[in-house]
């Protein structure tokens, strides 16, 4: 049997990732890599004048401006409105507002809503994560991994940074001087569209690459930058992106405007213990245990709201039995009158069909629509089963 050393092992390696389509290690947002260590310090001066150093002012980690500036509070609007020639494609505007209680206990309260009539809400207080999907009741449970907390926090304000980055190529600065906001004082930068434009980066990732061919017109807005730490007290975006995607043209007008509203921590409490339902905790080898046997065996983890698989709802389902064949010579039970069974047998009220719900914790009537609290999907109470549907009305 041939074996391989180390040295060939790498080479092949080596190989296997400067191939055909490959993407590079450290091109792959440290999956493989360890990430640099981030820069924190932010240059006001050039930062006012330089769109690289006010990029890099934007994209650090929320946590760097938590630690520079303590708790805060922050809402972040946005509205996207995309057309393919005279049409209109999509018209979506959100908002996210994001609480920061004590820094010591990491607790925060995000809100997100949008025109659409979604929604989500996350809460984090005394180490439990409460997270509910809009005008649902609110889940309680660990967090998964250290991090997640973290993670489920910086999202609410993750629209500053992607759309600073679509809008990027085409910025050009200029210094306008001092603005207080919130109580600081800032730097205001005046943000316009320059007149010749950068050439768009490389995309390494293959769903990214239509930004490699966008064009960006029409650029507007402006950032106040905090004027002792360079931290993004307020930023207001506006542009149009053209973009191509599967060989038709759409155009795609980007408004932000994001802000902190206020300068120190805010009091988290846990929801009311009658709007909590208790998350199952499992673990994640169950998961892949259903992925990997898929179709060969029945799945354990259960579908949104207990519902039990289809496949093994069906292989289970009790078959109708067959009558009995009569014998030969076999005389007929004798039939008790129509009227004497009515008389002896008692009306039966019938039960109306309805579904359990485990996102509300108690039973629905029939034709009522929920949003999951365990995956967001919308589900429809249908001859006592529940049904996926686009929405709710």
């Amino acid at each position: 049997m041939m074996r391989l050393t180390p040295l060939a092992i790498l080479s092949v390696a080596a190989s296997c990732a400067q191939g055909k389509g490959g993407v590079p290690d450290d091109q792959l947002g440290g999956l493989v890599v360890e990430p640099r260590p981030v820069d924190l310090r932010v240059d006001v001066d050039k930062a006012a004048m330089d769109p690289q150093a006010l990029q890099h002012a934007l994209t650090l980690p929320f946590a760097a401006t938590l630690a520079k500036l303590g708790p805060l509070t922050v809402v972040v609007e946005t509205r996207t409105v995309v057309t393919e020639g005279d049409k209109p494609v999509s018209d979506l505007t959100d908002q996210a507002k994001l609480e920061i209680g004590e820094l010591a206990g990491g607790a925060f309260h995000g809100v997100y809503t949008n025109s659409a009539d979604y929604g989500r809400e996350t809460l984090f207080a005394g180490g439990t994560l409460y997270l509910r999907p809009r005008y649902q009741v609110w889940n309680a449970r660990a967090p998964e991994t250290k991090d997640e907390p973290q993670a489920l926090r910086d999202a609410y304000v993750a629209a500053v940074a992607a759309t600073w980055d679509l809008l990027a190529p085409a910025v050009e600065l200029s210094d306008r001087g001092a603005l207080e906001v919130a109580g600081r004082a800032g730097r205001r930068i005046e943000v316009k569209q320059a007149p010749s434009p950068k050439a768009n980066p490389p995309e390494p990732l293959d769903h990214r690459k239509w930004r490699e061919g966008r064009t960006i017109e029409g650029v507007t807005g402006e950032v106040v930058l905090d004027a002792d730490t360079g931290l993004p007290l307020a930023v207001k975006l506006a542009g149009t992106v053209g973009f191509a995607r599967d060989a038709r043209r759409f155009q795609m007008k980007l408004a932000l405007d994001a802000k902190v509203t206020k300068v120190g921590a805010v009091a988290i409490a846990a929801p009311a213990s009658e709007e909590v339902i208790a998350t199952p905790e499992r673990m994640k080898e169950v998961d892949e245990r259903d992925m990997l046997l898929k179709g060969i065996a029945p799945p354990i983890k259960k579908r949104p709201d207990d519902l039990p698989d289809p496949a093994t709802a069906a292989a289970t389902e009790k078959k109708p039995e067959k009558p009995e064949k009569k014998k030969v010579g076999e005389k007929k039970p004798e039939q008790k009158s129509e009227a004497k069974s009515e008389a002896k047998t008692e009306p039966k009220s019938e039960k109306k069909a309805g579904c359990t719900s485990a996102t509300l914790g108690r039973e629905v009537e029939e034709g009522y629509c929920i949003q999951s609290g365990s995956n967001a999907k919308h589900y429809r109470c249908t001859e006592g089963k529940w049904v996926t549907v686009e929405a709710c009305p």
